[in-house]
This record gives structure tokens, C-alpha cells and sequence, in this order.
């Protein structure tokens, strides 16, 4: 009874597991891969979210539009009139640069397709342009922050959309 014949590689990383390999090495690296894998898969499940929660985030959780929980907040972490300005300073910097990226990205993901005719380097131009998704998400976050700090209140999405983008 033969057995189908291994490759090459098989055969010659087989031989040096027997001659070299550490039973210990190799536990730890399984358990550190395998281990690692369950951790990172834990971290990234999403966990549900109730409608009340969803509500909350785009009306605003608070009723007087979350100014008590901004002031307890700020008082909290010591933050002066000025350190407030300063915060929304730079979140509103940040908002700025990231949306520069993530037009540069978008006009260079967009360009890359045109200039060749490789499929492999058009879909990864597709995908770069994809990326300013996350840029402009990223940036919008920033922007919502800011938005809060010169409101000096934690206000909903909706308000938000309304006062900042004036829909």
C-alpha cells in the first residue's frame, strides 16, 4: 500500500521538524497563533445594538440636549474655556487634513484605473480610491467632536447633520 508521494517541500520541512524541531517551540507557536486568533476574532465581533441606543445616537440621549453631562465632563478633566477652544482647534485641523487625504485619495484611486490596462493595478487603484471611505469617516468623527465643543453639549447626529451641513 503506497501512499501518494509528498513534495519536495513537504518532505524536506518534515525532515528538519523531526531532526530540529522543539515539541515545546512548536506547542507555544500553535497556542500563540490559534490563542491570538480566537483573541482577535473576540475583539472584533460586533456586539448589537438596541434601537433605543440607535435612537439615542441620532436624536441625542439627553433631554436637555446633553449639556449637564458636557459641563460634568469638562469640570471633570479640569478643561478651561481655553483648553476647549484649543480642542476644537485641532479636531477641526484634523477634520481638514483627513479630508484632504481622503480626496487625494479618491482622485488617485479614481486616475489609476485610466492610465493602465493591467486589471490587478486597476482593481488596486479601486481600492485605494476606496480608502477615502475610511478617510472621510475618520474626519467626519473629528468634525462631530469639534461640532460638540463649540456647542459645549453632547448633541445627537441628526442635530448635528442639521446645524453643521444644513440640511
Amino acid at each position: 500500500m503506497s501512499e501518494a508521494k509528498r513534495g519536495r517541500t513537504a518532505r524536506v520541512a518534515s525532515y528538519f521538524g523531526r531532526r530540529i524541531g522543539n515539541p515545546f517551540i512548536t506547542k507555544v507557536g500553535r497556542d500563540a497563533l490559534t490563542g491570538s486568533a480566537s483573541e482577535a476574532k473576540a475583539a472584533l465581533r460586533i456586539d448589537r445594538v438596541s434601537r433605543d441606543e440607535a435612537r439615542g445616537a441620532l436624536w441625542g440621549r439627553y433631554e436637555d440636549g446633553g449639556r449637564a453631562r458636557f459641563g460634568d465632563m469638562a469640570h471633570e478633566r479640569g478643561l478651561t474655556e481655553s483648553d476647549l477652544q484649543t480642542l476644537e482647534q485641532m479636531r477641526l485641523r484634523q477634520f481638514h487634513m483627513l479630508a484632504l487625504i481622503a480626496a487625494f485619495a479618491l482622485l488617485a484611486g479614481g486616475a489609476i484605473p485610466f492610465f493602465t490596462s493591467d486589471w490587478l493595478i486597476t482593481f488596486s487603484g479601486l481600492v485605494f480610491g476606496m480608502f477615502s471611505l475610511i478617510f472621510l469617516m475618520i474626519g467626519l468623527r473629528h468634525d462631530f467632536a469639534a461640532w460638540q465643543i463649540r456647542q459645549r453639549r453632547f448633541g445627537g447626529i441628526r442635530e448635528y447633520i442639521n446645524d453643521r451641513w444644513g440640511r
